[in-house]
């Protein structure tokens, strides 16, 4: 009787923690694309500024520091179980988990290329920021390829 019973509570705590987990994954998605979204639009931002025939430094700071302030971030945003595995909408490759690793390494080395946007832009070289642009969208792309999907 105190075995059935062990193992009923532990039945129901089990199906509680599986709830519980949906919804987190639902959050944590939900955290994940709205990240994203404000990623985007910084990047529109500064691409917008460069477009200007002599850009304004001043212009291209803020963007460039909300960039680089944000990338280090991105591998926390990616907690197991919130994948396609979910059945929740998201552009997340079941690949972010397979290859961890990978992963990692191709979000630093984003991370890196972000940081050099970021003090490049804080140096007023606008020269050097657009190299750098250039850099961090190969990094931002190299990570798409693999982890992203192309439609979602």
């Amino acid at each position: 009787m105190l075995k059935t019973r062990a193992v009923l509570f532990a039945a129901a705590i089990l199906s509680v923690s599986g709830a519980a987990l949906a919804i987190d994954a639902d959050a944590a998605i939900k955290a994940r694309q709205d990240f994203y979204k404000d990623m985007g639009k910084n990047f529109k931002g500064l691409h917008d500024a460069l477009k200007a025939d002599n850009p304004a430094p001043a212009d291209l700071k803020p963007f460039a520091a909300a960039i680089g302030g944000k990338v280090g971030k991105i591998p926390a945003l990616f907690p197991a179980g919130t994948g396609p595995e979910t059945g929740i909408k998201t552009g997340a490759k079941a690949e972010i988990w397979q290859k961890w690793d990978e992963f990692q390494k191709d979000a630093g080395a984003f991370d890196g290329a972000a940081q050099a946007l970021n003090a490049a832009a804080q140096s007023g070289d606008v020269a050097t920021v657009r190299k750098a642009w250039e850099a961090a969208g190969e990094a931002c792309k190299t990570c798409h390829e693999t982890f992203r999907q192309k439609e979602h």
